[in-house]
């Protein structure tokens, strides 16, 4: 708890006082290795030998959450003083209709709105050919 009380002194107290971002400061790019590492694979396969869809959303509200974190991110703080939670996921664009489990996956990412109390984040999966993207 005297943590949490001391990352509220990092905390601006106005608008004014936020360093200016980019949407390019908060970009990142994750590869999930399922094709270069089988013993992660085992973790991501149904019984049917296919991807387990629940898992990869799982994923991509993880890395939207480290997206909003990279773009709030203070210097000064070993942690962030925010608590940060997915509210919503306002549409998934699929483009093919199954994963290969035999090839790795590139997720990307950017913060690309923010307001007082909330932030958009635009997300994209890449898989051989396949096109995936997520807006949470």
């Amino acid at each position: 708890m005297e943590e949490r009380k001391l990352l509220q002194s990092f905390l601006a107290e106005s608008q004014k006082e936020l360093p200016p971002r980019r949407m390019r400061d908060s970009y990142i790019e994750v590869l999930l290795p399922l094709g270069s590492q089988p013993e992660l694979r085992e973790k991501y396969l149904t019984v049917q030998n296919t991807i387990r869809f629940g898992r990869i959303l799982e994923d991509l509200d993880s890395l939207g959450v480290l997206i909003c974190y990279m773009h709030t991110r203070v210097q000064e703080a070993k942690m962030s003083p925010l608590s940060i939670v997915t509210a919503l996921v306002d549409k998934i664009d699929m483009c093919k209709t199954s994963l290969s489990p035999e090839q790795d996956i590139k997720f990307s990412g950017h913060v690309s709105w923010v307001g007082k109390t909330s932030m958009e984040v635009k997300m994209q999966m890449f898989q051989a050919g396949i096109y995936k993207s997520a807006h949470p």
